[in-house]
C-alpha cells in the first residue's frame, strides 16, 4: 500500500509499504496519476543479498540477485525536507538500511544511496547491495501493452569508441510480458574490472509513452545495472556488481555498516534521452571544484603525438620553439621521461627514475622552460602499474596476486596501494617528484585491468574495490602535495570516465582516438555524459595537413578542451596561422562550450572506420543568448540536415566548406568529403 507521496520539482516519489518484496520505491512525472500504487507490482527499495538468504521470485537463480529473502525490510521512519527522503529500514532481525534520497531543484536530478547497518549481534556477509532500485515503470496510457512503448537505452564502451548511444526495443530484448504474467526476465549488463567505461558506460534509460526514467552511477570498479521484469511493469536498478556478476562479497561485523556510491537519477514527461544527458551533466558540472586556472579552460599541447614516447630536452625546448605566438596555457610531458635506454615507455613503468641522457640537465630544466613560456607544465604517470621491463615488476611483495599469484596482465602488474611500503614509494616517487620538480599538472593514465579482483579480502571482487578506492584517495593526495594541481585522468583514452573519479578531477583524456577522422563523432558521444570542461580532446596536426585537415582536427576538439599535438616544429607559417586562428575562434565560444546544454545532434553516420554521412551539433548557452554549430561531412553521400538559427545571426566563423544562412537555417555546401567548420551565432 502507499506509505508517502512527496512532490519535489516535475517528479511525484512514492514510497510504498507492505508488499511481499518489502517497502518500495516509484518515481513517475508529475503528471502521471497513480491511482493504485498496489497495482504495479513496486519490489524493494532496497535490493539486498545476505550470505544465506533464498531467492523469492522463480527461475532467478543465475539471473538475478535482486528480491531474495533478505528484501522484505520495512519502514521504521521517515524524514522529508525540500532537499529530499531519508528512510530507516528494518527486517526486524537486527539487518537496519538507510535509504538516503537527495534531490538537485536546479537540474531535477535526484542522488541516491543505501547504507547497510549491522545490528544483528553477529557477523553478517552482504553478497549484493545495489545504490538504487526504482520499479513500477510502466507506460502510463496502457499498462497492459507496457511492452509495446517502452526500449531501453545504454551506451556501450570500447577503446576508441567510447559512450556510444544504443537502444533496444523491449520485445527486441525478450523482455515482453509473457501470456501467463509469470517468468521473469532480466537484463543484466555492466562490466567487471578497474576499467569502468569498458563494455558499457554506467548509465541506463527507460522510455516510451511520453516518459523517461534515466540513471546513471559512481562506479569506480566492477559495477551493473539491472532492467527486470515479470509482469505489467518493470524495475531499473544499480550499483556495486554483485557476487554473481562481479565476485563480489564483504563480512560486516556486528556493529558495523557499509554505504554504497551513488546513482544519479532523472525522471520526466518526455522521451528525449538528450535532455535528460543535459540534465545529469549540469548537475556533474556544478558541483566540480577544480583549480583557479582551469576556470578560463586553457587549451593544452601535449607532446605524446609529437614524440611518440621519446621526449626529451632537446625535442621539447624545439616545440616550445615552434608553438610561441599560440595561446597555450598547459604544455604536457607525456610517456616515456622515465624509459631506460634500451627498451622502449610502455613497459618500464614502475621504476620512475628520470632518463639522464634525453634529460641532461635534469627534467626540472624542462618544467622551467615551460613555465618561463607562461604555460602550466605536466607531466605523465601510470603510477598503480610495474610494467614488464621495470625492476618494480619482480618486487611481487610490492604488487596485487590472486589466488597466492602475482595479478599479471601482457605486459602490466599492479601495486598493492593498500600496503604502506607501496604508499610511501608512490608519495617519494609521483607527489614528491611533482612537487620538487615544479610540475602543477599531472596527467595519470592507466593501461591495463585488474578484472574480477585480487586477493587480500573476504572475495576477490571486495580486494579489487579496496583497490580502486585507495586509487581515488591518491587524488587527495597529489592535491595535499602540490596545492593548485591539474589532474588529467586517463585510461587508454576513457576506460576510467565515470561520475566519481571525474567529480575529483579537472578534465580526462575524452578517448585514444588521436589522429582518425571519426574522432567529432566520439567527442559528440562522450559529450552527453561529463562536462565540456573536463574533455580533453586531440587535435594532431601533420606537416602534410591541408587547411581542411586542420579545420577538421580543430573543430572536433572544439566539443571540449583543445589539445594539440603532432608536427608543430615542422609545419609553415600558415599551417601555424590556421591553427592559431582555430584557438582564437574558440578562445570566444568556450563560454558556450563550458555551460551551454547541446540543443540538437544529428549523426547520420553509422560504421564509423568507413565514415558516411555528417553531423550537426548545436550547443546553446544556458541564457539562450549564443548558439555554437560544430558541422562535419565525412564521406558521400553526406545527407546534411537544414540547420535551424531562426532567431540568431551568425557572428563568426571557422570554417573549410562553403555555407550560408537563409531562411533561418545554416545551409553546408561541402565540395569535399572531410570538410568541417564551426559557427557562432547570437540573438538578433
Amino acid at each position: 500500500m502507499l506509505y508517502r507521496k512527496y512532490l519535489f520539482g516535475d517528479t511525484a516519489v512514492y514510497y510504498t509499504q507492505g508488499g511481499e518484496l518489502g517497502a518500495g520505491l516509484m518515481l513517475f512525472p508529475a503528471s502521471v496519476k497513480v491511482e493504485d500504487a498496489d497495482a504495479l507490482s513496486p519490489d524493494a527499495m532496497v535490493q539486498v543479498s545476505l550470505r544465506g538468504a533464498r531467492n523469492l521470485v522463480d527461475y532467478t537463480q543465475g539471473v538475478t540477485m535482486r528480491n531474495m529473502a533478505s528484501v522484505p525490510a520495512h519502514i521504521l521512519a521517515q524524514t522529508a525536507s525540500a532537499s529530499g527522503v531519508v528512510t530507516l529500514l528494518s527486517d526486524g532481525q537486527g539487518n537496519e538500511y538507510e535509504h538516503t534520497l537527495e534531490y538537485d531543484a536546479e537540474t531535477g536530478v535526484f542522488s541516491v544511496c543505501a547504507e547497510y547497518r549491522n545490528k544483528s549481534g553477529k557477523t553478517q556477509v552482504l553478497e549484493s547491495l545495489q545504490s538504487f532500485s526504482v520499479s513500477g515503470i510502466f507506460i502510463p496510457q496502457n499498462a497492459a501493452l507496457s511492452d509495446a512503448g517502452l526500449r531501453l537505452v545504454r551506451m556501450t564502451s570500447a577503446w576508441s569508441r567510447e559512450c556510444r548511444m544504443k537502444e533496444d526495443e523491449f520485445c527486441a530484448l525478450g523482455m515482453d510480458m509473457s501470456w501467463a504474467r509469470y517468468g521473469v526476465k532480466v537484463e543484466r549488463f555492466g562490466q567487471v574490472g578497474s576499467m569502468p567505461n569498458r563494455g558499457y558506460y554506467p548509465f541506463a534509460a527507460i522510455a516510451g509513452g511520453g516518459c523517461i526514467w534515466a540513471a546513471t552511477l559512481e562506479a569506480p570498479y566492477s559495477w551493473q545495472m539491472e532492467l527486470y521484469k515479470e509482469k505489467e511493469t518493470c524495475a531499473l536498478s544499480g550499483g556495486l556488481a554483485d557476487r554473481e556478476f562481479g565476485h563480489w562479497s564483504k563480512e560486516i561485523p556486528a556493529g558495523a555498516s557499509f554505504r554504497t556510491h551513488r546513482a544519479y537519477l532523472r525522471v520526466a514527461a518526455h522521451e528525449n534521452v538528450l535532455a535528460v544527458c543535459n540534465d545529469f551533466v549540469r548537475f556533474q558540472d556544478n558541483r566540480l571544484q577544480v583549480p583557479a586556472s582551469e576556470e578560463d579552460m586553457p587549451v593544452l599541447f601535449n607532446e605524446y603525438c609529437t614524440t611518440w614516447g621519446v621526449p626529451s630536452e632537446e625535442n621539447i625546448r624545439a616545440i616550445l620553439d615552434s608553438i610561441a605566438g599560440i595561446p597555450f596555457g598547459i604544455f604536457v610531458v607525456d610517456c616515456g621521461w622515465y624509459k631506460p635506454d634500451d627498451c622502449g615507455w610502455c613497459n618500464a613503468t614502475g621504476d620512475w627514475e628520470q632518463n639522464k641522457e634525453l634529460f641532461p640537465h635534469g627534467i626540472r630544466a624542462v618544467a622551467d622552460a615551460i613555465r618561463e613560456r607562461g604555460m602550466r607544465a605536466g607531466l605523465w604517470y601510470e603510477f598503480e602499474v610495474a610494467g614488464r621491463d621495470s625492476k618494480a615488476f619482480a618486487k611481487t611483495d610490492m604488487l596485487l596476486s590472486r589466488d597466492g599469484v602475482p595479478l599479471t596482465g601482457k605486459n602490466r602488474r599492479f601495486f598493492d596501494l593498500r600496503k604502506p611500503a607501496v604508499q610511501a614509494y608512490i608519495q617519494k616517487k609521483m607527489c614528491d617528484f611533482l612537487h620538487e620538480n615544479g610540475f602543477g599538472y599531472i596527467k595519470i593514465d592507466y593501461n591495463d585491468n585488474i578484472g574480477m579482483g585480487c586477493d587480500g579480502a573476504e572475495s576477490v571482487g571486495e580486494g579489487g574495490r579496496q583497490i580502486a578506492e585507495e586509487s581515488l584517495a591518491w587524488l587527495e593526495k597529489l592535491r595535499e602535495a602540490v596545492p593548485g594541481i591539474v589532474i588529467e585522468n586517463c585510461s587508454s583514452g576513457g576506460s576510467r570516465i565515470e561520475p566519481l573519479r571525474m567529480s575529483r578531477v579537472s578534465m580526462c583524456s575524452f578517448s585514444d582516438a588521436h589522429e582518425c577522422r571519426e574522432i567529432p563523432l566520439v567527442a559528440a558521444n562522450v559529450s552527453r555524459v561529463i562536462p565540456a570542461r573536463q574533455s580533453q580532446i586531440w587535435a594532431v596536426i601533420r606537416k602534410e595537413d591541408t587547411v581542411d585537415r586542420i579545420v577538421w582536427s580543430m573543430t572536433a576538439a572544439m566539443f571540449g578542451r583543445i589539445c594539440v599535438s603532432g608536427d608543430v616544429h615542422k609545419i609553415d607559417g600558415a599551417q601555424k596561422a590556421k591553427i592559431r586562428e582555430g584557438v582564437e575562434f574558440y578562445n570566444v565560444v568556450k563560454d558556450i562550450v563550458r555551460d551551454g546544454d547541446i540543443a540538437f545532434l544529428h549523426c547520420g553516420v553509422r560504421y564509423y572506420r568507413d565514415p558516411k554521412g555528417s553531423q550537426i551539433y548545436q550547443k546553446v548557452s544556458r541564457d539562450g543568448r549564443r548558439m555554437l554549430v560544430l558541422a562535419h561531412c565525412f564521406e558521400r553521400p553526406f545527407e546534411i540536415p537544414e540547420c535551424d538559427v531562426r532567431g540568431y545571426k551568425l557572428i563568426a566563423s571557422y570554417a573549410s566548406l562553403e555555407y550560408e544562412v537563409a531562411g533561418g537555417s545554416l545551409v553546408l555546401r561541402p565540395a569535399a568529403e572531410y570538410q568541417s567548420g564551426a559557427f557562432l551565432f547570437e540573438k538578433e
